[in-house]
């Protein structure tokens, strides 16, 4: 019988060794972390940090710095001049091209009469005419141009948003990933996968390259590449203005010279006529008016002639300089969208930290008031262009048995 009890107690106690042997090392360990005061508080302490970073590293990654959306869209903004700039774009061409067949008409005038310097009055009224048709065209691709760059922002900062709501609609990472994706940013803070301007290292290489970028990697490379797409959008469109207002200046300078050497042809013709119709005027005491009463009326036709010139190219010089301010003011928001653009406060990379929410915000509430803008305009643009009535009208009255037209 004590055999058997022996037997049953050694095998009782070889089963529940193992669990005594942990119960010691536990209380070895705990009777060590807790033999002093001091020792106690550091083992709550190291206890407290390490319960935070395990779970830091379980939590979402945080966004990586890239290029501020916002601030390029706040430029995009300032477009919004060349839109109303370019709203009476049809109103200035046809009134370029009026003043253009107004002056080749003037010129008709002119070569008809018999005065000394009609070919040379007429050459300049045609050379005018000539360059003010050029002005109209090259003023209508202009307004083409701003309104295609116009169209292209728009559309670059919708394709900008429709990125960032499909990286914002992508699934939550994994707890795994989480943790990766944490991991991976304090080691490219500590320089040991990236460098201090973000480029991998050779470490970095081979960790992308095993296991694949992490998600704010993802995120970071997607949006500075929305960004540089936005902002050279933006710089294209500035610069292809720029050099196509250079055109337009040239054109209204040699428009400015013809109006210049016109004035002052007209100016010594007039003084010619002046002097031919006092000599016909001083002669008339000595002989009957007879047959020199035609050339009295040509003399004087020949002045209102040369007065008309002077007065319509005056006026017409004045509707030039009107659009030439115009132009100017426009150059001149220009020439401060690209100071703008080159500033380090637009152009630094990895310049903030916004979420995907707030730069998609940002983007769709310059995207939508440019947008209304726009399309205003264009309205505007199409009933001038198709929706205008015509110069001539007629009024239909209806009588008993007929339906006349009478023009107004």
């Amino acid at each position: 019988m004590s055999d058997i009890r022996f037997a049953v107690r050694a095998e009782v106690q070889h089963r529940t060794e193992p669990i005594e042997t942990a119960i010691n090392l536990i209380r070895d360990h705990y009777k060590a972390l807790t033999r002093t005061w001091s020792t106690t508080f550091t083992t709550i302490i190291v206890a407290f940090f390490s319960v935070s970073i395990f779970k830091s590293l379980l939590q979402p990654a945080a966004p990586r710095p890239v290029g501020d959306l916002v601030k390029v869209a706040g430029l995009a903004r300032s477009f919004e001049p060349l839109i109303y700039y370019s709203e009476h774009a049809v109103a200035q061409v046809h009134d370029l091209q009026a003043t253009s067949v107004a002056v080749w008409d003037l010129g008709e005038s002119v070569r008809t009469s018999d005065m000394r310097d009609a070919p040379r009055i007429v050459a300049d009224l045609d050379a005018l005419s000539e360059t003010m048709k050029t002005l109209a065209i090259e003023m209508t691709k202009f307004f083409a141009r701003v309104d295609g760059d116009i169209d292209g922002i728009l559309n670059v900062m919708d394709w900008a948003k429709m990125h960032l709501n499909r990286l914002k609609s992508s699934p939550s990472p994994s707890t795994i990933s989480s943790a990766y994706d944490n991991i991976h940013n304090l080691l490219s803070q500590a320089h040991v996968l990236e460098d201090a301007s973000g480029s991998p290292t050779t470490l970095g290489r081979l960790t992308s390259h095993i296991f694949g970028l992490s998600n704010p990697q993802r995120e970071q490379r997607m949006v500075q590449l929305l960004f540089t797409e936005f902002l050279s959008v933006l710089e294209d469109s500035i610069q292809a203005e720029l050099q196509h207002s250079v055109t337009l200046f040239a054109l209204f300078e040699a428009v400015d010279h013809h109006f210049l050497n016109l004035a002052r042809t007209v100016v010594r013709e007039s003084s010619a006529q002046e002097e031919l119709h006092a000599d016909m005027l001083s002669s008339l005491w000595t002989r009957l008016l007879g047959t020199r009463a035609a050339e009295l009326r040509k003399f004087e036709q020949n002045r209102l002639l040369l007065r008309d010139v002077r007065d319509k190219t005056v006026r017409n010089k004045g509707i030039l300089v009107e659009h030439n301010g115009k132009l100017l003011t426009l150059k001149a928001s220009l020439e401060t969208l690209r100071s703008k653009l080159v500033s380090p406060l637009v152009r630094g990379v990895n310049s903030t930290t916004l979420t995907l929410e707030d730069q998609i915000r940002g983007l769709s509430d310059v995207s939508d008031y440019l947008g209304d803008v726009r399309k205003q305009q264009k309205g505007k643009v199409m009933e001038t262009l198709f929706g205008s009535v015509p110069s001539k009208r007629f009024a239909i009255e209806d009588r008993p048995g007929t339906v006349i037209v009478n023009p107004l």
